[in-house]
């Protein structure tokens, strides 16, 4: 596979690539497209029918080895929902009011980044889809460099999971949407780019629909009582970046937007125990 090294001697070139990393832009190109993430969009032409494997099944990815194509947020502003919507719990209020301010994200600082977080990249994911080893993989391009691993053969949950960052994925078909039932998360990420929080309780549903060549749609219901009053769902769409493959990025080698990191204070309280 080739790749895409990070070039690291043009300061002013990483400094502009790494601030849209972590603050998107919209920026128009020749495709008449927004994209997030500061870098002028492939033209992919017109909508087309979702490509399909030979059982009929629609492709998260290509539908032959000779296209390469990832899946961006489809705008600068993607959210799960709107904030007066989300039925938080007061401390998860505060705290998302308190990540705001000092932009402490844990993907930052190249940790992985669970659910809803995994789609919001500005470098977007690939989906690569097993079927002899009835298992789908989901790469987060940037920032830590990782991969969720989905299970499509009919396993449950174990009972004794291990809280991770991704926890633990079980997946079927529903037609042409993906479902993903999700358990065993830790609390090391946030749910957003904006903070918002969750517990080791938290249980997921995710929808992934493709609804043309150019567009999935992303939809998650939450389930989390040490966070939330109640259930709740939101989701947003991506948009296919054609062309683009799977690229080398070292998380943090050269990172001169310090900013990002530590929110734009002259200093940082680091003295609460919560952990960003």
């Amino acid at each position: 596979m080739r790749t895409r090294p990070v070039t690291l001697s043009l300061a002013g070139v990483m400094i502009a690539s790494l601030a849209a990393a972590q603050t998107p832009q919209t920026i128009t190109g020749t495709g008449g497209n927004g994209i997030v993430g500061g870098l002028v969009p492939r033209d992919a032409g017109p909508a087309r029918p979702a490509p399909r494997a030979a059982t009929g099944r629609v492709l998260l990815g290509t539908a032959t080895a000779k296209e390469k194509g990832v899946w961006l947020p489809a705008s600068a502003g993607s959210i799960l929902a709107e904030l007066k919507d989300i039925p938080m719990q007061p401390w998860a209020r505060a705290l998302r009011a308190a990540r705001e301010l000092d932009q402490l994200e844990p993907h930052t600082r190249c940790k992985p980044s669970g659910a809803s977080r995994t789609f919001l990249t500005p470098y977007g994911v690939e989906f690569v889809e097993l079927p002899e080893l009835q298992a789908i993989y989901i790469f987060d391009i940037g920032g830590p460099h990782r991969w969720r691993t989905i299970h499509m053969d009919g396993r449950t949950h174990p009972h004794d999971l291990k809280p991770s960052f991704y926890g633990h994925s079980i997946g079927w078909w529903e037609g042409d949407t993906l479902v993903i039932d999700t358990a065993g998360y830790n609390e090391g990420f946030w749910l957003d780019r904006y903070g918002l929080p969750h517990t080791d309780r938290l249980h997921t549903i995710e929808r992934i629909t493709r609804t043309d060549s150019l567009t999935m749609k992303y939809e998650v219901t939450l389930d989390d009582p040490g966070a939330y009053t109640r259930p709740w769902t939101g989701g947003f769409n991506l948009r296919w970046e054609p062309g683009t493959e799977l690229f080398e990025y070292v998380c943090q080698q050269a990172n001169y937007a310090h900013n990002l990191m530590v929110g734009q204070h002259q200093s940082v309280d680091r003295t609460s125990p919560i952990v960003p």
